[in-house]
């Protein structure tokens, strides 16, 4: 009797059926949704409707709607850690600031909703919303430390620091204009980064004993 060979290979799961690429775009649906909208007024629907999946498929594998969003921004938090981990020389090593403004830089640049989201969890001052933060700031201020010191002075640079690299991006919409050109034009952006780079080098320049 003959019988039909077995096929070397199993085929590849289907995207629409995969459980790790369906949590993917549902993933990346609800960035785009929750940073334009925010958690409270963002519309499972709609997030599905950009996955396409369903919305009882999305409950089915994060369960509400506020799981779905712990779950977008912890990702987006732990994506940019380990961006700046990943930067970051050895302890003790000059260059350490103008690195780190230039790593997150680059990750905002390509994330641009990041900054959106982020944004939104201080605007809606939500309590649980403030637990994910400091889940994510913990291990940021010891990376801080560890290249910086923990002093005072030393956290208040890395606070000027960040906050040059992140409010171009969230001042973006109204930057055109006082830019006379597109923020967001590669020429803007490298102007931008060399200007926070150099920055950071200043920075790290006047701490030095």
């Amino acid at each position: 009797m003959f019988r039909a060979k077995r096929p070397l290979m199993e085929p590849a799961p289907s995207t629409h059926t995969d459980p790790v690429a369906v949590r993917d775009r549902v993933l990346a649906a609800a960035r785009e949704e929750f940073a334009a909208r925010g958690l409270h007024a963002a519309s499972v629907r709609t997030i599905g409707a950009g996955a396409g999946v369903t919305a009882a498929m999305i409950n089915y594998y994060f369960g509400t709607k506020r799981a779905l969003y712990d779950a977008v921004v912890t990702e987006a938090q732990g994506r940019l850690l380990a961006r700046l981990l990943a930067a970051m020389p050895e302890p003790g090593e000059a260059g350490a600031p103008a690195r780190l403004a230039g790593a997150y830089f680059d990750f905002l640049a390509e994330e641009r909703q990041l900054q959106r989201l982020l944004l939104r969890q201080v605007l809606d001052r939500d309590e649980e919303v403030g637990g994910l933060t400091a889940q994510f700031v913990r291990p940021l201020r010891a990376l801080l430390e560890r290249h910086f010191g923990g002093d005072e002075a030393a956290l208040q640079g890395a606070i000027s620091l960040f906050g040059a690299v992140a409010g171009y991006f969230l001042y973006e919409p109204v930057l055109g204009p006082f830019l006379g050109m597109d923020p967001l034009s590669p020429r803007s952006l490298a102007a931008r980064r060399a200007h926070v780079v150099q920055l950071a080098a200043l920075l790290e320049k006047s701490s030095r004993p």
